[in-house]
C-alpha cells in the first residue's frame, strides 16, 4: 500500500515517515562512524591514518554536491532517496565485510568506500533538503527546518554511544551492518510513500557538470544570493581555522580533570546543544524575524561559544559553552535554510543546494589545516604572538595562550561577519516572504 499525499494531515504522515526513517539511518550512521575510527587507529596505531578516513567523506560530499544536487533533480527525488539509502546500505555492508579482516590491512579499500559514501550521503542530504517543500506546505520553513534538525541531530549524540557499545561487547563488522540494515530500513520506508514531484526534468539530458555550472551561476549572478552565501563562507572559515585548536586548547589547559575525559565531555556537550538548539526552533520558529535570528545568534555563538571558552580554564564552563555554540548554530542553521527554500524554485533546488554546500562549506576543511598550521608556526604557545598580546591579559603568556588567542581571533571574524550582515541590505531583502514571480524570475533566469 502507497501513501500519497491528498491533505494536510497525510502531508504530516509522509513527512514523519520519511524523516523517522532517515533518523534511523543516521543512528546506523552515528554507530558505524565511532566505530570506524576505533578500528582504524587500532590497527594502524597512526594518527594519519585516523585523519585521512575522517578528512575523506567530508572532503567528497562537500566538493561534489553540485553533481550531486544535479543528479538529484534530474530524476524523481523519492527515488534518488531510495537509491542513495539502498547504495550506501551495500557499502555499510562492505566495510562490516572488511573489518572481519581487519581494516588496518585494507585500508585503500577503506578509503574508496567512505568517499563513496560521502558522495551519496551528498546526494541524499541534497534531495532531503530539496524535498521538504513538497512534502510541508506551511509557510513557517524555519519551524520544519528545526524539527529535521532535531531529527538530524538526536544520532549525533546517541549514535556514538551506540556504535561504542556494539563495538565493545561484539565486533566492529557487526556496528557496519547494523548501519547497512539501517540504510535499508529507509530505503524502504520511502519505497511506500508518495509525494507530488517538482516538474521533472528527465526529458533532458543528464550533464552533471553542466547542471552544476548552472546551479554555481545562478548564486553568482544573484547579487543577494551571492552575498549571503559568501558571507557564509567566510562565516565558515573562521569556524574551522578555530575548530582544530579549540580541541587543543580543552586537552591542554583545563584547571582539572584529564584531557579525554574533557574532550569527552564537551563532545557530549556539543551534541546535546545542537538538540536544544532545534528544540529552539521549532518553538520560535515564525516568533522572530529571521534576520534578527540569524544575525543575533552567530554573533552570540561566536562571543559566548568560543571567546568566553578560551577566557577560562575550568571543564564545567567550557560545557556551558559548547553548549550554547550548538545552540546558537541550529538557531543560524534553520532560518537560512528556509530562505533557500522558499526563494530557490522545487524545480531546481538539488542543483542550486548542492552549489550552495559548495560555497558555503568549501572553505571549511581548508580552514581546518590552515588553523592547524597556523597554531603550530604563528599562534603557537608562547610564540611571539602571545607574548605581545600578554600585555593585555598575562594568562596568554602560558602554554595555552597562542591557542586561544587563535581562537578568539576566530571567533571576532565570526562576528564581523554578522555585523556586515545585519548592516547591508541582501539578508534584509531575503529574509522577507518571498512571491511566486520572483522563483519564477529566478527559474527563467537559469542558464
Amino acid at each position: 500500500m502507497r501513501v500519497n499525499q491528498d491533505n494536510s494531515s497525510c502531508s504530516a504522515w509522509v513527512f514523519a515517515l520519511v524523516w523517522g526513517s532517515q533518523l534511523v539511518s543516521l543512528l546506523g550512521s552515528g554507530a558505524a562512524a565511532i566505530a570506524l575510527s576505533l578500528s582504524v587507529y587500532s590497527s594502524t596505531g597512526r594518527a594519519s591514518d585516523l585523519a585521512l578516513i575522517a578528512s575523506i567523506g567530508t572532503l567528497s560530499s562537500i566538493y561534489l554536491s553540485p553533481f550531486a544536487g544535479t543528479i538529484a533533480d534530474h530524476f524523481s527525488r523519492r527515488t534518488v532517496i531510495i537509491v542513495s539509502n539502498a547504495i550506501l546500505g551495500l557499502l555499510a555492508a562492505a566495510l562490516g565485510l572488511t573489518a572481519r579482516d581487519g581494516v588496518g590491512s585494507h585500508l585503500p579499500l577503506v578509503v574508496i568506500l567512505v568517499f563513496l559514501s560521502g558522495v551519496f550521503s551528498a546526494a541524499l542530504t541534497v534531495t532531503l533538503s530539496a524535498s521538504v517543500r513538497q512534502i510541508r506546505s506551511e509557510a513557517d520553513l524555519t519551524r520544519i527546518n528545526g524539527i529535521t534538525s532535531l531529527l538530524e541531530n538526536i544520532p549525533t549524540l546517541i549514535g556514538p554511544l551506540l556504535g561504542a557499545a556494539i563495538y565493545a561487547v561484539a565486533s566492529p563488522a557487526l556496528v557496519f551492518m547494523v548501519d547497512a540494515g539501517s540504510f535499508l530500513v529507509g530505503a524502504a520506508v520511502v519505497s511506500v510513500v508518495r509525494w507530488p514531484e517538482a516538474v521533472s526534468n528527465s526529458v533532458r539530458s543528464l550533464r552533471p557538470f553542466a547542471g552544476a555550472k548552472k546551479g554555481l551561476l545562478l548564486i553568482l549572478r544573484n547579487p543577494s544570493l551571492r552575498f549571503l552565501q559568501f558571507s557564509f563562507a567566510a562565516s565558515n572559515f573562521f569556524v574551522g581555522l578555530g575548530t582544530a585548536v579549540t580541541t587543543a586548547y580543552v586537552a591542554s589547559a583545563s584547571s582539572a580533570g584529564h584531557a579525554s575525559w574533557n574532550l569527552a565531555a564537551v563532545s557530549v556537550a556539543g551534541s546535546a546543544g545542537l538538540l536544544l538548539g532545534s528544540s529552539l526552533t521549532i518553538v520560535t520558529g515564525g516568533k522572530i524575524d529571521r534576520r534578527h535570528l540569524i544575525v543575533a545568534s552567530l554573533a552570540t555563538g561566536a562571543l559566548l561559544g568560543r571567546v568566553a571558552l578560551v577566557a577560562t580554564i575550568i571543564p564545567v564552563i567550557w560545557i556551558i559553552c559548547y553548549v550554547t555554540r550548538s545552540a546558537f548554530l541550529q538557531l543560524t542553521n534553520a532560518p537560512l535554510t528556509a530562505i533557500w527554500q522558499e526563494r530557490i524554485p522545487n524545480e531546481i533546488q538539488g542543483t542550486v543546494f548542492g552549489a550552495r554546500r559548495l560555497l558555503g562549506q568549501g572553505p571549511f576543511p581548508l580552514a581546518v589545516l590552515l588553523g592547524g598550521f597556523l597554531s603550530d608556526h604563528l599562534f603557537q604557545a608562547s610564540g611571539t604572538l602571545a607574548k605581545a598580546a600578554a600585555h593585555l591579559d598575562s594568562r596568554l603568556a602560558g602554554p595555552s595562550g597562542g591557542p586561544a588567542l587563535l581562537v578568539a581571533f576566530a571567533a571576532l571574524g565570526e562576528v564581523a561577519v554578522a555585523v556586515v550582515l545585519f548592516a547591508t541590505p541582501h539578508l534584509k531583502r531575503l529574509a522577507q516572504p518571498s512571491d511566486s514571480k520572483e522563483s519564477k524570475l529566478l527559474l527563467s533566469v537559469f542558464p
